[in-house]
């Protein structure tokens, strides 16, 4: 009786675990078709749309993101060419400071021998 019981329990166990596999089996094979139903809906869609884009000349997908390259590499040269006049501006600006300094420099020197050149002619002056 114990061992029948037993056995009992067992077989229960043993139906309630294949009926699990069953069931989850049953459940994978479900999603599968209705994944693939859904994907063959979508490119169905896919078809149509591109067909409709065709029929009106409107851009496709692969068109527009020909586009969006062409945009983003240009904006990247664009980018390279700021870098670059940026670099050129402080360049050009670093050597007006020196060209300015240069030209106080030359200034005071002309001014220094303006004044020796007017003390010589004085003393010249005063010697006649």
């Amino acid at each position: 009786m114990k061992f029948e019981h037993y056995y009992k329990q067992l077989e229960e166990k043993l139906n309630r675990k294949i009926k699990q596999l069953f069931n989850c089996h049953q459940f994978i094979v479900i999603v599968k078709m209705m994944l693939s139903l859904h994907l063959r809906r979508v490119r169905n869609q896919r078809i149509l749309v591109n067909n409709w884009l065709d029929s009106k000349d409107y851009a496709n997908k692969e068109e527009i993101a020909n586009v969006a390259k062409n945009y983003i590499s240009n904006e990247a040269k664009v980018d390279e060419l700021d870098d670059l006049l940026f670099s050129m501006t402080k360049k050009w600006n670093k050597q007006k400071k020196s060209l300015i300094t240069i030209n106080e420099v030359l200034n005071e020197l002309k001014t220094l021998i303006e004044q020796e050149c007017t003390k010589e002619e004085n003393n010249i002056h005063q010697k006649n």
